[in-house]
């Protein structure tokens, strides 16, 4: 049978399309589905994702998981990805194609730690080493690529311990034109509190870097103690104190802890610079480790704490968006905390409640958006992006300089920044900021497809096109692209 509908639901024995017979079902998640498959055109065996929550026929830019590693070398630590697009001949379906790995996650194994993981060093730094070295070949390609999402559920371990790092829908080029958000309740607990507001991630590839060094150290954290710094996505965004990686467990030397603690230094430029950082320092703790005794008494995992933040996440997660902001805004009413504020900012802008976001930024005293830190900072961006989308130009280039006043430095604000000149008419200005940007920052969609609005509002249109040439190899496959290309053949001047 044939799955013909998007209202259809894969199964095993049925057919997608005219490509793939799908076996059996290896995960049914929020986002989609992993079917192991076979390819009807030779007979092979593969793992196709079928991503949930996609409009037929449409939608194929928000589905960007993979794209940038289809046709280069593969790597033993990182699943090939094969080919991605419309399942022919009805073209409804979206499919990712991916090398077929039988393997158990990591999250699986460490849910019993005794029976399927074992608790010896040797093994939890061979298995954590792979996963350094599938970071290490992603941000040496030609197109460097921070993964966006490093946690136990994204690492699979086959047989005699092979490790293959998995699930590229939130990785980020330095021309990312996708972010998946981050809700999954997992996923933010891994994640640096630059990047744990469940919104979007953004930034340069060393800020996005720095973020995927972070969930290293959390991830290393966990093997050797057996928990996780926070509990709940609150505590990650505050950078509350957690217990020390010897407290919990008294074997760990004292090199080992300090990899990890530099890992999770709430400051990006506190934390290893790059990779190749972490896996020198990293070679000598693991060799001292390795003399001193095996892993003992962990702590379950099970006295994990929640909050009121572990329910926003999980509303999220199930895209109850208004729900979310109403449990945010309780707990802020309750006791001022201004990160529950930002949940529910973020709640309404994930909504697209332009108003009500409007409502509560009006009554908010001038502290709370001139907060400063990591939460200030997130209040001050997201608002701004609001004001963008309801046309309050002055209000968001006044709270744009508000946050340079406040060294909210980040190539988010950046691109507002020139955004908001483009839209105030102001194009001379808007192109040279982003013409600035395009030079710290090359081979950046984003920037690119503001750069070809921008000349054209300008009337420059060999500018223009010469932005969208580089803009189309880019994000090869845009279909938006291709069609201001026709139109810039009909006007003669492609």
């Amino acid at each position: 049978m044939n799955i013909k509908s998007a209202h259809f639901l894969p199964g095993t024995g049925k057919r997608l399309g005219d490509k793939y017979l799908l076996l059996d079902c290896l995960g049914d998640g929020t986002h989609g589905w992993v079917w192991r498959s076979e390819r009807l055109s030779d007979n092979q065996i593969v793992a196709v994702k079928i991503p949930k929550n996609i409009a037929p026929f449409g939608g194929d830019r928000t589905l960007a998981e993979g794209k940038e590693l289809i046709g280069i070398d593969p790597h033993p630590n990182v699943i090939q990805f094969y080919e991605m697009g419309r399942v022919p001949p009805e073209n409804e379906w979206y499919a990712i194609e991916m090398e077929y790995f039988p393997s158990e996650s990591l999250a699986q194994k460490l849910e019993n730690r005794s029976a399927q993981f074992g608790n010896t060093y040797k093994r939890l730094f061979k298995i954590y080493r792979q996963v350094l070295e599938a970071v290490k070949f992603l941000t040496e390609l030609e197109k460097p690529i921070s993964h966006g999402d490093i946690k136990p559920h994204n690492i699979l371990i086959g047989q005699d311990d092979h490790v293959k790092l998995t699930d590229f829908g939130s990785s980020a080029l330095p021309e990312e034109i996708y972010v998946r958000t981050r809700e999954n309740g997992g996923t933010v607990l891994y994640s640096a509190p630059e990047f744990c507001d469940c919104v979007s991630r953004k930034g340069t590839f060393e800020e996005l870097l720095a973020g995927d060094i972070y969930s290293l150290g959390v991830l290393l954290y966990q093997l050797v103690t057996g928990i996780l710094p926070h509990d709940t996505q609150a505590q990650v965004l505050r950078f509350d104190p957690f217990i020390k990686p010897t407290e919990i467990n008294s074997a760990i030397c004292k090199e080992l802890e300090e990899v990890i603690l530099t890992c999770l230094q709430k400051s990006p430029k506190d934390r290893y610079s790059s990779i190749d950082d972490l896996i020198s320092q990293f070679t000598v703790a693991s060799k001292v480790q390795i003399q001193k005794p095996s892993v003992e008494h962990l702590v379950s995992a099970s006295s994990k704490q929640r909050d009121w933040s572990s329910d926003v996440v999980d509303a999220l997660e199930n895209a109850n968006y208004q729900r979310a902001a109403a449990i945010a805004e309780s707990e802020y009413r309750k006791t001022q905390d201004s990160t529950a504020l930002l949940q529910q900012l973020n709640a309404l802008y994930r909504a697209e409640r332009w108003f009500d976001f409007e409502k509560v930024i009006s009554v908010l005293e001038d502290k709370l958006l001139l907060q400063e830190g990591v939460v200030g900072a997130h209040i001050r961006i997201i608002s701004i992006k609001v004001f963008m989308k309801i046309r309050r130009l002055g209000d968001a280039v006044s709270l744009i300089h508000k946050s340079r006043e406040l060294r909210d430095e980040s190539f988010e604000l950046d691109l507002c920044e020139a955004s908001v000149e483009a839209m105030e008419a102001k194009y001379p200005q808007a192109r040279a900021k982003l013409e600035n940007l395009n030079k710290q920052n090359p081979m950046n969609a984003m920037i690119l497809n503001r750069l070809v609005l921008v000349c054209e509002q300008e009337r420059n249109y060999e500018a223009a096109a010469g932005y969208l040439r580089v803009a189309m190899k880019v994000s090869r496959g845009d279909e938006k692209l291709a069609r201001k290309r026709q139109q810039y053949e009909m006007l003669g001047v492609w």
